[in-house]
């Protein structure tokens, strides 16, 4: 848990360029948020979000000892051949709050208000920014992802005995 407020923050998006960005509808946490933007002070998190598309239904996100990682319920191959990247944005944290009830606590937080970005990095490829980043990446398929889902632990115990990429040439096991 964060004590203070950090002094930036990240938020990805497939698109480029961007110069302020606007608060939308889309994911909420609650029907009282309205539109948001959401960021947070951890760059490997913000990368699993240069994943286009990513949701719930076919990707899981968390942290296992502050570790951050995604299960994605996709062959690698088809995942490869799908990878747009994107932008990581990095923006002042004045105008964000978090609610530690909600969603991941202190690394997420969120704005109303629109916010003017400091500084953009652009990445071809989200598989190879979220290894980067050192994020554990599971590429795992339907029926072991529903038992991730459906586990009382968060899947720890099913992903301590999966193979996760780690860079392109090496896998490691949490």
């Amino acid at each position: 848990m964060y004590t203070k407020k950090p002094g930036k923050l990240y938020t990805s998006s497939q698109v480029g360029k961007i110069k302020k960005l606007i608060p939308q509808k889309g994911r909420h946490r609650n029907a009282d948020e309205g539109n948001v933007i959401f960021a947070t002070p951890d760059k490997a998190l913000a990368s699993i979000f240069l994943v286009k598309n990513n949701n719930d239904s076919w990707m899981e996100i968390g942290y296992f000892n502050d570790i951050p990682y995604t299960v994605i319920n996709m062959d690698k191959k088809e995942f490869i051949e799908n990878d747009c990247g994107g932008s990581m944005y990095e923006v002042a944290s004045n105008k964000f709050r978090f609610e530690a009830n909600l969603g991941m606590g202190d690394k997420e937080w969120i704005s109303n208000d629109p916010i003017t970005v400091l500084n953009e990095q652009n990445y071809p490829s989200a598989l190879n920014a979220m290894i980067e980043n050192n994020v554990y990446v599971f590429f795992v398929n339907n029926e072991t992802f529903t038992k991730i889902k459906r586990s009382k632990d968060h899947g720890f115990k099913i992903m301590s005995k999966l193979v996760a990429e780690l860079t392109p040439e090496m896998h490691v096991t949490i």
